[in-house]
């Protein structure tokens, strides 16, 4: 990310972002209500166009990157997903394989291999056959970021993934997310108001704040003052 201003008509930040996230990164993205971090998640994704600056993944400019094969480089999961398609939570996971199969979405068995890996990872094999709408908020938030897993892309994004979950499910997705990230050398960058879970769990965290945006490392957050500040 280079020289990086986001933000709506006017910017959010008083100064340009310049920072960057390797494969295996865990970042939290922090900062209160209102400072941005929904805006410049979508701005990384592509969805707002910045106001300024340079985004590039895996060394490709993100603005050169076709929808199609954006996909096969990023995936994103909101913060709250509306109960409106009218279909099972397998079927919804599976959807993150459409970037690699033909226009009949002719899926592989490799392709069914992964989504049933993944399904049991995140421990979704008993809702499986549920529609979207039978199950929990908390349920249909991990289906979409199990849908996101399911798309292997090298970067995936996460607002608010922990939102509707309780304290062991929040530690045990950040647990699996983290898992996720080393094992397969994928970066995740994630926002996330519940601070003192998240510093437990990721390798970075991105401070947003005072119009500007900083990276620091879990003890400078935890023992330079900045933790005390975000609670």
């Amino acid at each position: 990310i280079e020289g990086l201003v986001f933000g709506h008509k006017a910017p959010l930040v008083s100064q340009a972002v310049d920072i960057s996230a390797s494969a295996g990164d865990f970042i939290c993205l922090v900062g209160r209500n209102g400072t941005g971090k929904t805006t410049m998640l979508s701005t990384l994704i592509g969805v707002k166009k910045p106001l300024a600056g340079h985004i590039s993944i895996c060394g490709v400019p993100l603005d050169r990157i076709s929808a199609r094969e954006k996909s096969r480089y990023i995936s994103f999961v909101p913060s709250k997903v509306e109960a409106v398609l009218n279909m099972r939570i397998r079927d919804l996971i599976a959807v993150g394989r459409s970037p690699y199969t033909n226009i009949f979405d002719h899926r592989t068995k490799a392709d069914e291999a992964i989504i049933e890996d993944f399904i049991q990872k995140f421990g979704l094999s008993d809702i499986a056959a549920s529609m979207i709408t039978e199950v929990s908020d908390g349920e249909r938030q991990k289906a979409m970021i199990c849908r996101a897993m399911v798309q292997q892309t090298p970067v995936i994004l996460l607002d608010e993934p922990t939102a509707f979950l309780d304290f062991f499910a929040k530690r045990k997705l950040l647990s699996d997310l983290k898992k996720i990230a080393s094992e397969e050398n994928r970066c995740i960058i994630f926002s996330c108001h519940d601070l003192e879970i998240a510093a437990k769990y990721c390798s970075h965290i991105w401070l947003l704040d005072d119009r500007k945006l900083e990276s620091v490392t879990v003890d400078e957050f935890l023992n330079g003052g900045y933790f005390s500040k975000y609670q």
